[in-house]
């Protein structure tokens, strides 16, 4: 990630080969926190929708189970979206939750999830592009007490399984009336 300090942090380069384009991604990465990282993937997409319908249709939770693989049903505890928020989803008949935990309005929405201490990080940053919008999604796990060959396999597994997260999202909003 460009300006995030890598202070004691490895940042040995590797390529996600299920994405269309080979990106390098540094595995271990410190955030401005100093919150330790190991990168999954990132991914862009161009949705032909502007800013403001986009971010209506990323946070209406009650549709996530229309575009998110495996997701059964999603809803927040709080009517508001703001940090902190409680997003509870069931994926195979099991609760999970998604922690809002930070937030600017139709720009920035990052969730973590809260099972373990290995937990993931997904960033969502959207920017208006001539009238459509550009969405960037970047996922990574946060504070690993993983080792690499653990997190490289974790990471893995979060590829196969959500590589095509923002491909998804585009098909729907672009679809949605």
């Amino acid at each position: 990630m460009a300006g995030a300090k890598q202070d004691n942090c490895l940042a040995p380069a590797f390529f996600c080969p299920n994405l269309l384009k080979a990106i390098p991604i540094h595995p271990w990465e410190c955030n401005d926190s100093g919150m330790s990282q190991f990168s999954v993937f990132e991914s862009t997409v161009l949705i032909h929708l502007p800013v403001h319908r986009v971010w209506e249709l990323l946070t209406d939770w009650a549709a996530a189970p229309l575009w998110v693989h495996g997701i059964g049903s999603m809803h927040s505890d709080d009517p508001e979206l703001k940090v902190g928020t409680n997003l509870v989803y069931r994926v195979s008949g099991h609760e999970r939750v998604y922690r809002v935990h930070k937030l600017i309005d139709n720009r920035l929405l990052i969730l973590h999830t809260s099972e373990n201490p290995d937990g993931l990080s997904y960033r969502y940053d959207l920017k208006d592009d001539a009238g459509y919008t550009e969405v960037v999604l970047q996922v990574a796990i946060i504070n690993p007490d993983l080792g690499v060959e653990q997190c490289e396999e974790l990471a893995a597994n979060v590829r196969e399984s959500e590589g095509d997260k923002l491909d998804q999202l585009r098909l729907y909003a672009e679809q949605a009336p």
